[in-house]
């Protein structure tokens, strides 16, 4: 009893509906738009843009494959559930719903991903299990550039 006295949540007040619901928008956009430039520009493999696991960063190979999959799976699901997670945000903040409703659409949405991703790496193992992995040249190359620009930075 004394614990639930002493939390004095307002579960409808609207800064969190909005802030849940504004922070899902902002998420949905920059996936869809983080696969747009995936298939519209050839990324370099990168520790730090697109679908980065140890499989997929084995290889170039198995580095364009993977996020061609992942970037065509974002083009298809993203927008619909940015579509419902306005539908749902817009409820939430016009009848003062429950602001877990937002967080609930923007959790589906990332739920999403985990058949992909189980996909991928288990599909991807099969199909390029004769692969023998070679050093990846780009990242050999973007790491001695990185260390060279550190280097001349620092004399």
């Amino acid at each position: 009893m004394f614990l639930v006295d002493s939390i004095d949540l307002d579960v409808l007040n609207p800064i969190y509906i909005y802030c849940f619901g504004i922070a899902g928008i902002v998420i949905y956009l920059l996936l869809i738009i983080l696969a747009i430039v995936f298939i519209k520009k050839d990324v370099d493999l990168n520790y730090v843009f697109g679908y980065r696991t140890p499989f997929a960063l084995s290889s170039v190979k198995k580095w364009k494959w993977a996020n061609n999959i992942f970037m065509k799976c974002l083009i298809i699901g993203e927008p619909i559930f940015l579509i419902i997670h306005i539908v749902i945000f817009t409820l939430s903040a016009v009848f003062s719903w429950f602001f877990l409703w937002t967080i609930l659409t923007m959790v589906i949405g990332l739920i999403y991903f985990i058949p992909i991703v189980l996909y991928i790496e288990i599909y991807g193992r099969i199909k390029f299990k004769n692969d023998v992995d070679k050093p990846i040249e780009p990242l050999i190359e973007n790491e001695q550039s990185k260390k060279q620009d550190i280097d001349d930075y620092w004399k």
